[in-house]
């Protein structure tokens, strides 16, 4: 038998083991009853990869739900393979992608009309102006004839896999950061809930010499809008072809160093001043972080999977918007279940 103090020392010892085993087992029930929450609470996407062209089981499941597919968000666009929610389950499809700037060839089968805007003014002075009312006219034709204005994220995702768009897709595009894209189009976009880019040189912010453009501040709000899309349309807006290598690496990279900065988000994507470029101009582009390049109708304006490759993506002027309507066509179905 032990002596009296060592079995008080015993007890004393087996208490505290006890206490501290109930407290342990306490807390582990509390930590697990947390992570089964989160765990329930928390949807963990599944995602499923369509690489293989003969998976006949995928294809049958995913085929009637092309149309629908969105690229997911925050995800990096030039990696080898993108992300596109489905709406008929939570999974993820994983589609193969192009190596950039490769355009996929069935995206060549579609047909998206990109329309180039530029100032929307109460008086118009010159050709390439429009009013509001003619805008929402232009709004209510897009509406009546049920086409879908798309995201310029979407049509790149479209362009690097194939994969389908809405059976009447559209692009809309405004050049030049005027100040009646912020007064005029932007209340219009939110008002149809149409998405839109807006390229801006970033001398011409806030200036209004001659004619009004947007603020920062204002560039700001449009910008934290998921509908809006900014592209740098250069620094001081020159014609890139007829200047130095570097005046126009200037133009290129300051340019999405100043906007990035500004509206603390990345800029991927670039829009040629007059729509001009030549290889020079799109391969300091390309090795300047962007992704891809809008240009205008050079040689001649065609659908957005008709061009040369993502750094040369070709335009319609507004003008032409009717003529393309009944043309515009987004393809079918996955490319891998062709």
């Amino acid at each position: 038998m032990l002596p009296k103090n060592k079995r008080k020392f015993h007890f004393i010892k087996i208490a505290f083991l006890s206490t501290a085993c109930f407290w342990i087992f306490g807390s582990y029930r509390v930590i697990a009853t947390e992570l089964q929450s989160f765990y329930l609470n928390t949807s963990i996407p599944i995602i499923v990869s369509l690489k293989q062209s003969n998976n006949q089981l995928l294809c049958s499941k995913y085929k009637n739900i092309g149309r629908e597919l969105e690229p997911t968000s925050n995800q990096v666009l030039s990696r080898s393979e993108i992300l596109f929610k489905t709406v008929a389950d939570d999974k993820v499809l994983s589609l193969p992608a192009e190596r950039v700037p490769t355009i996929h060839q069935a995206a060549f089968k579609a047909r998206v009309p990109v329309i180039m805007y530029h100032d929307i003014i109460l008086k118009k002075e010159v050709i390439y102006d429009l009013t509001p009312q003619e805008l929402k006219k232009h709004f209510e034709l897009i509406k009546s004839n049920q086409m879908t204005p798309i995201s310029l994220n979407r049509l790149i995702a479209h362009l690097r896999t194939g994969s389908p768009l809405p059976e009447k897709p559209i692009l809309l595009t405004f050049d030049d950061g005027y100040g009646g894209h912020y007064e005029y189009a932007y209340p219009l976009l939110k008002k149809y809930n149409y998405p839109a880019v807006f390229a801006i040189h970033t001398s011409g912010v806030g200036v209004n010499a001659g004619r009004t453009h947007v603020t920062w501040e204002q560039l700001r709000i449009m910008a934290s809008d998921p509908l809006i899309t900014i592209s740098s349309h250069s620094k001081t807006h020159p014609a890139l072809t007829k200047i130095s290598n570097k005046q126009l690496y200037k133009e290129v990279v300051e340019s999405k160093k100043i906007l990035e900065a500004k509206l603390n988000r990345p800029i991927i994507y670039f829009t040629y001043p007059y729509g001009n470029y030549d290889s020079r101009v799109k391969k300091i582009v390309a090795s300047s972080g962007y992704l891809a390049a809008i240009a205008f109708g050079t040689p001649t304006e065609m659908f957005a999977g008709q061009s040369k490759d993502l750094f040369a993506i070709s335009r319609f002027e507004k003008s032409r918007l009717e003529k393309v309507i009944p043309q515009a066509w987004g393809s079918p179905a996955l490319p891998q279940c062709n």
